[in-house]
């Protein structure tokens, strides 16, 4: 059994790309809610903190990228599913308050609101000439 576990481990995962010509280990699961004046976004990242992640809005895009690398050569030694990278883009609806997205990582899970513009549903009256 060990001889098993021996060989699954030093097999190379197969490479994938993000879209971007970056290559990443595996994808990490999201799901997004929309409600009334917000979109909610949740994004699985286990091991990681708010320093290990980075989120900006360039050219009404999500950018998320997120890395953790082993901190010892102990760490090295002994490597943790949580150590990777993950990178990300997200095409943003024209209807957000891109200034005033937050974002939170609070344990291993990073968490996105986006509020929406008010629209404003008022009707005006144009007077003809």
């Amino acid at each position: 059994m060990l001889e098993t576990m021996d060989r699954i481990m030093e097999e190379e995962p197969l490479p994938l790309t993000n879209g971007i010509g970056e290559y990443v280990r595996g994808r990490t699961p999201w799901d997004i809610k929309e409600a009334e004046h917000e979109y909610k976004m949740r994004f699985d990242m286990p091991g990681m903190t708010k320093r290990d992640v980075k989120i900006w809005v360039e050219e009404k895009m999500l950018v998320i990228k997120a890395e953790k690398v082993p901190k010892s050569k102990d760490e090295e030694d002994w490597p943790a599913k949580s150590y990777g990278k993950y990178s990300s883009r997200i095409a943003l609806p024209e209807n957000v308050e891109f200034e005033k997205i937050k974002a939170e990582v609070k344990d291993g899970v990073l968490y996105v609101t986006i509020p929406k513009a008010s629209s404003s549903s008022k009707v005006f009256s144009i007077e003809v000439d």
